[in-house]
């Protein structure tokens, strides 16, 4: 498979999702969905901090703690707080303004600081601070910006991949754990509260088509499915009602008396005000269809220019313009065309372009998956094997390794037609719940034994999980540096991880698997040429799956996919291969300074150790290192 992925939550907090959502939602993602970036509707003022790490975390701590959903998905508990675990997150258009005001007041007490002068680790957060709150007040600007943070992760209110109410289902199967009569009680509560949650989701669709503002039709059509598919069995038979049976039948401590009756009672909660809340929400998105405005970039929206230029800088943490990020995705498809040639040489496929050379090897019986139960065993078997066969490997090239848990499961499959090929999850701070890989098994042709590798690198080990793992460790820094995710450095740290692989020896007598981490690359480069051609040049979806199935040798459905997520996620798809050429571009210059002093497990721990920045703080983390000999493996000095 040529690797369409993306984080649970692209782009937003790792601890989220998405997103992911992320933020890659799609990684992303993911994206994928976010600590400081969900700001609390009231909330009292928290205490003046004494020092520059706690005043960034009262800001962050104060936006958690004031939002409910996030509080699950971060799995914190026990801090004192009041539970919030009955309720959801508020996104009504009054919550649009405290947005806005919570990003420039927190921005403005950062740049006011006028406490003890900053050390070398303070100056870091507080660049990657202000990167958050003013690439978020960029996008904010626009009058259309939906009611909840960050922006970028679901531009629409409503669209097939990461929008609220499409991440509802997940949410609750995956991250409401149910453990006692209580929390079971609870789960049962947010069901009642959906109904009103989708009627402010609803009301954020028609602010937005009432300024020109509709999704294209891939998306609504995307999600009226969903949709439908959520109401099309009985309430007792809903995805709802049979995820908390699961959960209780894990739970002996309840009896089957009591389980029956919150069985009975969820059923109902279905019934009276879930899939009413879907039924308005399915009935506004028909509305939408009937207007037929097809599917167009951003650029066709109000001020369109203006917020995919913020999206930009967001996602790939450069200054660079859409004209620049697409010359250097050109350049890099001539670059990896070369390569991908003469690996499929060395295969022997000698004849036709790239493109139909690699569909040739996909189609090769002696790399397909069969379509079957047991095909799908074996493809996660797999997986399993291949991160198994990391573990001596990777102690070379890190001085410190995630201490939690990767697993890897299935796509729900309700969300398999529209979903990547594969997402990761993130793991819960208290440890209750691993982190996760997604694979999608859906349409089992997708996946291949030559591209099955390199997707595991980039959601598994060592990149999205050591990534996001790595910087939950992290207590000593500000929550907002253990916990934001951009999307540059997690992405582009991914694409990093499949090319140190390769730098690892596990290629070396497996040029198919070479050949299916080239094409990856091929598509994260086919991206920037196609995300600025959809969104700046006014390119249609068919110009862009053209282009896009050229170079890359897709099958026509997946490519489709993919060009319906990012007309939905403007910008997001440039991170990957901007933030890894950044990366590598960093590594270059340390081993060309330092000389001998080098020390690439060194300069990993340095990378992973610091927490996910935008990438011109990175350059920052990195320069002081450089300057301090390499000295610190840990830490920037």
């Amino acid at each position: 498979m040529p690797i369409p992925t993306a984080s649970a939550l692209p782009a937003l907090l790792s601890l989220a999702i998405g997103t992911a959502l992320a933020l890659g939602a799609p990684a992303t993602h993911a994206q994928a969905p976010a600590a400081a970036a969900m700001p609390p509707a009231t909330v009292a003022g928290p205490p003046t901090p004494v020092s520059f790490n706690g005043l960034l975390d009262a800001q962050t701590v104060a936006a958690i703690n004031a939002d409910p959903e996030l509080r699950t998905m971060l799995g914190i508990s026990g801090d004192g707080q009041a539970d919030s675990s009955d309720r959801l997150t508020d996104v009504s258009l009054g919550q649009r303004e405290v947005n806005r005001r919570f990003l420039a007041d927190n921005l403005a007490a950062i740049t006011q600081w006028r406490g003890a002068p900053l050390d070398a680790q303070q100056q870091l957060s507080d660049g990657l601070a202000r990167w958050f709150y003013q690439t978020q007040i960029d996008l904010m600007a626009v009058p259309w910006s939906a009611a909840w943070l960050p922006v970028g992760g679901s531009t629409y209110a409503v669209d097939q991949l990461f929008s609220l109410p499409v991440n509802l289902p997940q949410f609750m199967d995956n991250q409401h754990a149910v453990t006692d009569e209580t929390s079971a009680a609870h789960y049962i509560a947010r069901l009642q509260a959906m109904g009103p949650k989708l009627d402010q989701v609803r009301a954020n669709v028609d602010m937005q088509a009432a300024q020109g503002v509709v999704p294209p039709e891939v998306a609504l059509q995307g999600a009226a499915d969903q949709f439908r598919a959520l109401l099309t069995p009985a309430p007792k038979d809903s995805l709802w009602v049979q995820s908390l049976q699961r959960k209780l039948e894990k739970v002996p401590a309840i009896t089957a008396t009591r389980r029956a009756a919150l069985v009975e009672q969820a059923t109902r909660a279905v019934a009276d005000a879930v899939n009413p809340g879907y039924q308005r929400l399915l009935d506004d998105v028909t509305r939408l269809q009937a207007r037929h405005l097809g599917n167009k970039g951003v650029w066709a929206l109000p001020q369109g220019k203006a917020y995919y230029d913020a999206a930009l800088r967001w996602y790939t943490s450069t200054d660079l313009d859409a004209d620049a990020i697409h010359q250097i995705g050109l350049d890099e498809v001539a670059r990896l065309e070369k390569q991908m040639d003469a690996r499929l040489s060395q295969l022997g496929l000698r004849d036709g372009s790239v493109a139909a050379r690699v569909q040739q090897l996909r189609e090769d019986p002696r790399y397909r998956y069969a379509d079957s139960d047991a095909g799908r065993a074996q493809l996660l078997g797999d997986i399993q094997q291949r991160l198994r066969d990391l573990d001596p490997i990777l102690p070379r090239w890190f001085g410190h390794l995630p201490p939690q848990q990767l697993v890897v499961m299935p796509v729900p499959a309700h969300m398999q037609a529209t979903s990547p090929g594969g997402y990761y999850y993130p793991p819960a701070m208290d440890g209750s719940r691993p982190g996760t890989f997604f694979i999608n098994l859906g349409d089992i042709d997708a996946n291949t034994r030559w591209s099955i590798p390199t997707l595991t690198y980039h959601e598994g080990s060592p990149g999205h999980h050591f990534q996001i793992s790595i910087g939950q460790t992290l207590t000593d820094l500000p929550l907002l540096r253990r916990s934001l995710n951009p999307s540059a450095f997690s992405e582009g740290w991914a694409l990093y991880a499949e090319q140190l692989m390769a730098e690892a020896g596990i290629y070396k007598d497996d040029p198919a698997g070479d050949l299916g981490r080239l094409q990856a690359e091929m598509f994260r480069s086919v991206r920037l040429v196609v995300d600025t051609g959809l969104h700046r040049k006014r390119w249609t979806p068919d110009q862009a799956a053209a282009y896009m199935q050229e170079k890359t040798g897709m099958k026509a459905s997946e490519v489709r996919v993919e060009i319906n997520r990012y007309l939905v996620q403007p910008g997001q798809a440039s991170s990957y291969k901007m933030g890894q050429l950044q990366l590598v571009a960093l590594r270059a210059r340390a081993q060309k300074q330092l000389g001998p002093r080098f020390d690439i497990r060194a300069f990993h721990d340095l990378i992973l150790g610091n927490g996910a920045m935008p990438m011109t703080v990175v350059g920052q983390a990195v320069d002081a290192w450089i300057a301090a000999g390499g000295a610190d493996p840990h830490r920037a000095p």
